[in-house]
């Protein structure tokens, strides 16, 4: 199997975009966790919602926060991070 060397993490509407390689001396590795990444993501762009739980979909498919990225599938490169959505928390 192909590992993925980079992951293009954004939120929904494609405005805040983080391009990271994964090298084993980078910031992420192909060893870390699609949850590590997703934290990685919310660090780099200042992203302070922490009682918010956040997720990842590659098209359009949720990622599990605990797979290690070296198990996606080469064309899991796109990520799109957004909140946690649930029913019944509605104002």
């Amino acid at each position: 199997m192909v590992a993925l060397t980079r992951i293009s993490m954004a939120d929904l509407a494609r405005q805040r975009r983080l391009d990271v390689s994964l090298a084993d001396d980078g910031e992420l590795s192909s060893d870390h966790s699609v949850g590590q990444a997703v934290e990685h993501y919310l660090e780099s762009m200042r992203i302070d919602e922490k009682q918010l739980r956040w997720t990842a979909f590659s098209r359009g498919v949720l990622l599990d926060s605990k797979r290690r990225i070296r198990e996606l599938e080469p064309a899991d490169e796109e990520w799109t991070v957004m909140p946690e959505v649930s029913a019944g928390h509605g104002g």
